[in-house]
């Protein structure tokens, strides 16, 4: 580049970085109609609470980064450091919410939102179906929550935690260390009674299931109350059973050949999908009990982080 050019570059340079500094100052902007407004911290914050209102947790980030940067010595800078963790959280963003719930509780040790900040990074390995995870953030949220209720929603997430691994007895265990003050303590003796109840579902043996498939196609699934798909098994399989005597009746070996094949993979995909089908039921009934115990008859049970700090919603339904 030549001098002159040089000298030509520098001056635009510095032009562009003060119109970038004017175009992000927080001191002043232009409005639609040309008439210069005050951004202030209380003003940042509003803007990125509407976003966090309004469910636009992506762009309620990027305002509460704004803040911090503008405002890095500011007294609300925790908690825009909290709602940048709960507005990860509510967009999904599990691995976001985590480091920002951490990098939280290392910039403020002695935040007061250090029970919620753990109990939120628990959920998210609870989102991520890392459960052994999730239970030590719980149990750490559990030890530092100033507040009872806080505590109860966290023990409540430790055996939800187990719940989801399907270890009964452990669930069952953890819902019943519910404090007995608590509004959560009836819900959790009825699940801890309903888990007590579970090898009570009705269960369909696999095992069975592929051996009444192997002596008479269809059988399993029958079985298994899967009660078309027993009907299609038994007819495929009994028309080609027909057409395979038949070929070789005629001794018209080639079309026999090519019949037995085929049936040995109808017959084998009959077996497996009994099997399968067995597994289906033990799912399906499961999942159906689970669901009646979740809805309490008349109860359901939910965590809201809506509010200053997560808590746990309970509903009674008429």
């Amino acid at each position: 580049m030549r001098p002159s050019d040089k000298n030509l570059v520098e001056p635009l340079r510095f032009q562009l970085f003060l119109l970038l500094i004017c175009f992000f100052s927080p001191s002043a902007a232009l409005s639609a109609e040309g008439e210069k407004v005050s951004v202030d911290a209380k003003l940042q914050m509003d803007l990125a609470d509407h976003f966090y209102q309004e469910g636009d947790y992506y762009r309620a980030v990027t305002e509460y980064k704004r803040f911090l940067f503008f405002f890095p010595r500011h007294a609300r800078t925790e908690e825009a450091q909290w709602k940048i963790a709960r507005s990860y959280f509510h967009g999904k963003k599990w691995d976001e919410a985590i480091s920002a719930s951490d990098n939280l509780i290392k910039k403020f040790p002695s935040t007061a939102y250090q029970a919620e900040a753990l109990l939120l990074t628990g959920l998210c390995f609870k989102e991520k179906k890392e459960y052994s995870q999730a239970r030590f953030f719980f149990g750490k949220a559990k030890e530092e929550a100033a507040d009872a209720p806080t505590a109860d929603e966290a023990q409540w997430q430790i055996a939800a935690t187990y719940l989801k691994e399907e270890k009964w007895k452990e669930a069952s265990s953890e819902y019943r260390k519910i404090n007995k003050s608590s509004k959560l303590y009836f819900k959790s003796e009825y699940f801890a009674q309903g888990l007590d109840r579970i090898h009570e579902i009705p269960q369909k043996s696999p095992a069975t299931a592929g051996i009444l498939a192997a002596i008479l196609p269809g059988s399993g699934h029958l079985y298994c109350e899967r009660y078309r798909d027993a009907s299609i098994a038994f007819l495929l399989n009994g028309a080609f059973i027909w057409g395979i005597v038949e070929a070789f009746e005629r001794k018209n070996y080639v079309i026999g050949g090519i019949l037995t094949f085929l049936e040995l993979g109808w017959y084998s995909g009959n077996i497996y999908s009994a099997v399968a089908s067995a597994h289906k039921y033990n799912k399906k009934k499961k999942e159906e009990y689970l669901d009646h115990l979740g809805k309490g008859g008349l109860f359901s049970v939910g965590v809201s982080l809506r509010g200053k700090s997560p808590v746990l919603a309970l509903t009674y339904v008429f």
